[in-house]
């Protein structure tokens, strides 16, 4: 696994960025009733809530884009709980970094099975005195991202899309 800063992002993290940026207004995180919904409706399958407790992070929330890297329902299970985040510095190290220091933490990860990992990691706080949560925006998206990665966030967001395929009835 490898963690490079060189690779340009699809732009719904940049979407996710900005949005979070907005919202600060002076401090150096944002509050979950900050969170600009609209702004960022297209990501939110992609977006989760890490709360820290115990020294530990665990599930608030987690999109449904993420439900068949973690293998079901992340929310209330911890980090350390879902095979898809152990052992990966995005979900842990990373995450008390952009949580302690109160800035942005971001990057891509390429993972053994040829999967890409594109990553972002944001203070967030749930009572505005201090930054207690991480909200995070993950894209996992097959090796040809690298070339084009919006193209490659396109073709799975599409795949996710029940409108697109065929529905057999029940």
């Amino acid at each position: 696994m490898s963690i490079d800063q060189n690779v340009s992002a699809p732009r719904g993290q940049q979407k996710v960025l900005d949005a979070w940026s907005k919202r600060l207004r002076g401090r150096t995180f944002i509050t979950c009733e900050d969170i600009d919904i609209p702004a960022i409706n297209r990501e939110l399958a992609y977006v989760s809530v890490l709360g820290c407790e115990g020294g530990q992070f665990r599930f608030r929330l987690a999109g449904t884009g993420l439900q068949h890297i973690f293998g079901g329902e992340a929310r209330g299970k911890s980090t350390a709980e879902i095979d898809a985040c152990r052992g990966g510095a995005m979900w842990a190290e990373l995450a008390t970094r952009s949580m302690l220091r109160e800035m942005p933490v971001s990057g891509m990860t390429r993972i053994s099975d040829g999967m890409v990992h594109f990553w972002l990691r944001l203070p967030l706080s749930s009572d505005g005195i201090e930054a207690d949560m991480v909200l995070c925006h993950d894209r996992y998206l097959p090796a040809e991202a690298l070339a084009d990665p919006e193209g490659a966030a396109l073709r799975v967001d599409m795949s996710l899309r029940l409108d697109c395929g065929d529905l057999i009835a029940a």
